[in-house]
């Protein structure tokens, strides 16, 4: 294992500069996301003729709210780090209509892969056992971070680390989820809602989640001020993520 310096890494190169900018809109614009105190939960059986199993925790702030336990089935299940999966996605930045195609993978301890991709050139991370790894081009040698110089990497974001919904009684102000019907997801059969968020009017949101499971398989976005887009799927199994090899140390 050799090292190099921050500066002879060229993580600053104009590709990761302009990935950055675009990835960061996406996190950004998950705009719908409300984390509180855990709510009280009730075990409740479905009362709009979903499938949701008798079974299921259901949080009953969720239910106080907006009265579908369909949602508040998906809002119990929207704490995806603790799940293994593969999300791939795409995401426009308006002004110039630059777009980046991006894959992540997580498996079940939070570590994860994630890859982006930007006309014809790409960039790879791996965060791993609190070590972070990244590659600047297919091919090229994985630079390692350790806790101790990792914010030289931390400005490369994972997209879908924001979704997690959780509820408490103070939850529900200027949001508003709407039945949008079914459509077919793969194998599965999906719920349909669109998300608003009353500070947002330019936002549009949608979330499919499955009758059977409640785990979130689509999301989509666009802002019509910006022209800011995003469209992600998911993909639940088991995920295996390990430390690549070769690797130089960055000091």
């Amino acid at each position: 294992m050799s090292k190099i310096t921050k500066h002879e890494s060229g993580v600053s190169n104009i590709f990761i500069i302009i990935v950055i900018v675009v990835v960061l809109a996406i996190a950004g614009v998950i705009i719908w996301q409300v984390t509180k105190k855990s709510p009280s939960k009730t075990t409740t059986s479905s009362t709009t003729g979903s499938t949701t199993p008798a079974s299921a925790n259901i949080s009953s702030a969720c239910l106080k709210i907006f009265n579908d336990d369909r949602l508040c089935a998906f809002a119990e299940h929207t704490d995806i780090d603790t799940l293994s999966y593969i999300a791939t996605g795409t995401a426009t930045e308006g002004a110039n209509s630059t777009k980046v195609t991006f894959t992540v993978q997580h498996d079940s301890k939070n570590n994860t892969f994630l890859t982006y991709s930007l006309n014809g050139q790409q960039i790879s991370v791996i965060n791993y056992n609190s070590i972070t790894y990244l590659q600047n081009g297919l091919g090229a040698t994985w630079l390692e971070y350790t806790s101790s110089n990792a914010a030289a990497a931390a400005g490369i974001p994972n997209p879908v680390g924001n979704f997690e919904l959780k509820f408490d009684n103070s939850t529900g102000a200027g949001i508003t989820a709407i039945k949008d019907g079914t459509a077919t997801c793969g194998k599965l059969t999906c719920y349909k809602y669109q998300v608003k968020v009353a500070s947002k009017p330019n936002a549009t949101q949608y979330v499919w989640f499955d009758n059977k499971d409640y785990l979130l398989r689509e999301y989509t976005f666009s802002n019509s001020s910006t022209g800011t887009t995003a469209n992600i799927n998911f993909v639940y199994g088991a995920v295996t993520i390990a430390a690549p090899s070769p690797v130089q140390t960055v000091s």
